[in-house]
């Protein structure tokens, strides 16, 4: 059981689903609802995004070689797309993951939980791939499962910060938020760089 292996997926899989950037647009989805509500969509907003990591997580090698695809390519691949994630995160210049249209049509609340929020808010390609990669790449059983554990801590953070979303932007203010994002890119775009030298060392080999 590796430690520091833990650290390393934790970080990953938190800095891309940032959910410090999320509150901005929690709140803008969720201000007319009453609070009772909003806790609600908080709460299925981080079950969807679970599931969807989780199921990622623990069938993502066997998508993999499905389709013929070995786990130090797929490391190549993934790691360029989150090294393009984290370049915005960094520069500031993260677009929204949403659409305004995807806005204007989620009324209800299952729909504002499961998208845009869930998907492809939280659990979109950048965090697919990361939960992917820290699974297949796991040394060990007991890794593995703490990879889950890491998924399963990043969300939890994740509900808390949208249960608390308005103390939070009270706190923080549009300026903290993004200074936030700019370090969580900063991390990120390390762990990426790790990730696409190991991958191209394996295709090498």
């Amino acid at each position: 059981m590796d430690i520091q292996y833990f650290v390393i997926s934790f970080t990953s899989i938190f800095s891309i689903l940032n959910p410090f950037g999320a509150i901005p647009i929690f709140i803008s989805l969720t201000e007319n609802y009453p609070e009772k509500e909003r806790l609600l969509i908080a709460k299925k907003t981080v079950v969807y995004a679970l599931s969807i990591l989780l199921a990622f997580a623990l069938f993502g090698e066997y998508i993999l070689k499905f389709f013929g695809i070995s786990i130090d390519a797929f490391k190549v691949g993934g790691g360029i797309l989150l090294m393009l994630i984290a370049l915005d995160m960094a520069r500031g210049r993260q677009e929204s993951k949403i659409q305004k249209k995807e806005i204007k049509e989620a009324y209800e609340v299952d729909e504002i939980a499961l998208m845009p929020l869930a998907t492809p808010l939280l659990a979109g390609p950048g965090s697919i791939t990361a939960v992917m990669v820290a699974m297949t790449e796991a040394p060990s059983f007991e890794d593995k499962i703490l990879v889950i554990v890491a998924i399963l801590l990043a969300l939890l953070i994740t509900y808390i910060s949208l249960v608390f979303s308005e103390k939070i932007m009270e706190r923080l203010g549009k300026l903290g938020a993004r200074i936030l994002t700019r370090l969580m890119g900063l991390i990120l775009m390390a762990i990426a760089a790790q990730m696409i030298i190991s991958g191209y060392i394996g295709v090498i080999k």
